[in-house]
């Protein structure tokens, strides 16, 4: 009776033995198949990234959002606009006039982020924000919308028929 019963567990070992082989093969072809579908490419664009992890009304990973006080006769802004910051320097005068101050360029292309009638919210570039705290020091910032690119027309060949 226990030769049978060996041959039986030999079977059953066998077997076991096989199960768990083919568990541990689909295991890992699954995991490479997920792997391999989930996977992120290596060769990302760093400038499609930053444009795409910042969703209108957040600033990005290297911006700071800044709140500006808005005038009484504001531009017709929407959020994504760029706009320049200009600040009034009153320590230095122009060249042409003694005694007017003179406006520089604080922030170039800052993104509009959120606005409503009295304040206007505007991501600014992190490495910018001294020469911002600094010009809100003497006044408020005028902001300055920046056109969009417009498309590039190319001029239809013309034969000389």
């Amino acid at each position: 009776m226990s030769y049978p019963v060996a041959r039986l567990r030999a079977w059953a070992a066998h077997h076991r033995m096989a199960w768990w082989s083919a568990a541990a093969l689909f295991a890992l072809l699954t995991g490479l198949t997920v792997q391999a579908a989930t996977a992120v490419p290596t060769c990302v664009d760093p400038v499609a990234v930053a444009a795409s992890s910042a969703p209108s009304g957040a600033p990005g990973p290297n911006e700071r959002g800044v709140a500006l006080a808005r005038g009484p006769d504001p531009l017709a802004l929407q959020p994504d606009d760029r706009v320049d910051l200009w600040a009034m320097d009153p320590t230095a005068s122009s060249g042409t006039s003694p005694g007017v101050p003179t406006a520089r360029r604080v922030v170039e292309s800052a993104r509009v982020l959120m606005l409503d009638e009295r304040t206007l919210t505007v991501a600014v570039p992190a490495d910018r924000m001294a020469q911002v705290a600094g010009a809100l020091q003497w006044g408020d910032l005028i902001p300055a919308l920046v056109p969009a690119l417009a498309p590039v027309l190319v001029p239809a060949l013309v034969s000389a028929d």
